[in-house]
C-alpha cells in the first residue's frame, strides 16, 4: 500500500470508528463478526457505528461487501489503536491531554447541557423580563428629517417667518435640480449647531423624540408630511424649514411572538451562572494558589499556529452567552438569543 493510501485508510478508519471508542476492559454486546487476538468487534458494536453516520452514508452499506468493507475500517482502527498501545502512547502527553479535553467537555454537557432547559424557566419570569425590556420588543416608527432653523425670538419672530418663507421658495426651487439642496443650503444658513455641520441631517427620530425637541405640533406635522417635500414648522426656537429624507416601520414584537426566545435566553443566563458558581466552587475546594512572578516570566510567541486539534480552548469550554468568545469552544447547546429585525 503506498503511502497516500495508507494515510487515506487511517483517516477512514478514525472517522468511522473513533466517534465513541469503547472503553478498554468494557463488556461488548451480540456475536462476534470480527475477532482475532486482544480484537472483538461485535454486531451490535457494528451496528452503532454504522447508526453514527448519516442517512445519506448508511445508503452505502447494505449489501455484504459493502459491510465488510465497513467492518474492515473499524478493524484497521483497533489494530493501530493497540500497536499505539503496545508503544506506549497511551501514557503520551498529548493524548492524556485530548482524554482530559473531552472529560471536561462531557462533565460540562452532563451538568449544564441536559433536558430543555427554556421549559424550567416560568412564563411569568418571562413576562417581566419582556416587560421590563419591552423596548427590545416595541420600537416606534421614526421619520428622518433634513432641516435649516432659522431661530426667532419674540421680538424679529415676523422678520425671521418672512425670511423662512423665502428660504422655503429658494429650496423648492432648487430641489428640482438637486434633491439633496438643503444640506448646503443648511450648512450656509441653519442656525441648529448639532446638525448644521451634518448638512441639516437630524437623523431618525420617533415622534417623543421630535415632541421634546421641537414640541408635540413639531412631532405631528413632521410625521403628516409627504417624504421629500420641504415646509416650514414653526417652534419655540423659531422656524424649521424641514423635508422627511427615510422612514423606519414601527415593530412590535408580541410576548406570545417572543416568550419562547425569551425563556431560552433566561435559561441560558441561568446555566451561566451555574456553571461559573460550580467553577468557583471547584477553585476554592481545590485552594488553587497562582504564582505570579513565574507566571510572568512564560513567553508568549506571537508567530505562528500550534498543532491542529481542539486547541487550549478545549480544556476550559463552558456556556456562552454571546459577545465575549471566550477562551475556547463552548461544549454546552446554547439556545438563540431573541433575533433582532
Amino acid at each position: 500500500m503506498t503511502r497516500g493510501l495508507a494515510a487515506t485508510a487511517i483517516a477512514v478508519a478514525i472517522a468511522t470508528a473513533a466517534c465513541k471508542p469503547v472503553p478498554p476492559g468494557a463488556q461488548k454486546t451480540g456475536p462476534a463478526v470480527a475477532q482475532g487476538d486482544g480484537i472483538l468487534i461485535t454486531a451490535d458494536e457494528l451496528k452503532a457505528r454504522l447508526d453514527e453516520q448519516s442517512p445519506f452514508i448508511r445508503q452505502r452499506y447494505q449489501g455484504l461487501e459493502k459491510k465488510r468493507e465497513f467492518l474492515d475500517n473499524l478493524v484497521r482502527f483497533e489494530v493501530l489503536a493497540k500497536a499505539a498501545e503496545k508503544e506506549g502512547l497511551a501514557n503520551d502527553p498529548d493524548v492524556l491531554l485530548t482524554t482530559k479535553k473531552i472529560m471536561v467537555q462531557k462533565l460540562v454537557q452532563k451538568k449544564f447541557a441536559e433536558g430543555d432547559a427554556a421549559k424550567e424557566i416560568p412564563e411569568a419570569d418571562a413576562q417581566k423580563y419582556y416587560d421590563d425590556h419591552r423596548d427590545e420588543f416595541v420600537k416606534p416608527g421614526k421619520v428622518r428629517l433634513s432641516g435649516i432653523l432659522l431661530a426667532a425670538t419674540e421680538k424679529d419672530r415676523a422678520a425671521r417667518g418672512a425670511q423662512a418663507k423665502k428660504v422655503l421658495g429658494q429650496l423648492k426651487t432648487a430641489t428640482k435640480k438637486t434633491p439633496t439642496a438643503i444640506q448646503g443650503m443648511a450648512r450656509d444658513l441653519s442656525d441648529d449647531a448639532a446638525s448644521k455641520g451634518a448638512g441639516g441631517d437630524l437623523g431618525f427620530k420617533s415622534r417623543d423624540e421630535l415632541a421634546r425637541q421641537g414640541g408635540q405640533a413639531f412631532a405631528d406635522a413632521a410625521f403628516a408630511l409627504k417624504d421629500g417635500e420641504p415646509v416650514i414648522l414653526e417652534t419655540p426656537q423659531g422656524f424649521w424649514i424641514v423635508q422627511v429624507i427615510g422612514r423606519q416601520d414601527e415593530i412590535v414584537r408580541t410576548f406570545d411572538q417572543m416568550k419562547g426566545q425569551i425563556q431560552a435566553r433566561l435559561a441560558r443566563e441561568r446555566r451561566t451562572k451555574e456553571f461559573d458558581e460550580y467553577v468557583k466552587k471547584l477553585r476554592d475546594d481545590a485552594r488553587i494558589q497562582v504564582n505570579d512572578a513565574e507566571l510572568e516570566k512564560v513567553p508568549v510567541s506571537t508567530s505562528g499556529g500550534g498543532p491542529g486539534g481542539m486547541g487550549h480552548g478545549g480544556m476550559m469550554g463552558g456556556p456562552r452567552t454571546g459577545g465575549d468568545p471566550g477562551p475556547g469552544p463552548a461544549v454546552a447547546p446554547a439556545a438563540p438569543a431573541p433575533a433582532q429585525k
